[in-house]
């Protein structure tokens, strides 16, 4: 799961990987009021995303620092 994860997020451009990573904000967001609601118990889904973020970030640095070397 990861892999397949990372092998997309590989492919994508800087630019879409900021979308990307608006795209998990607004969806962490959207999952904390449901849980506040009472509307949803997938708490383990917020840190999941967390993670995908954190992912996408190292990936952005890395090229980020190939590009300077």
């Amino acid at each position: 799961m990861k892999n397949k994860k990372i092998e997309k997020f590989n492919k994508m451009g800087n630019e879409d990987l900021i979308k990307e990573i608006r795209n998990i904000n607004l969806t962490i967001l959207n999952q904390r009021i449901d849980i506040a609601n009472h509307k949803t118990k997938g708490i383990h889904r917020i840190s999941q995303l967390r993670k995908d973020i954190a992912r996408i970030n190292t990936i952005i640095s890395a090229r980020e620092g190939a590009t300077n070397d």
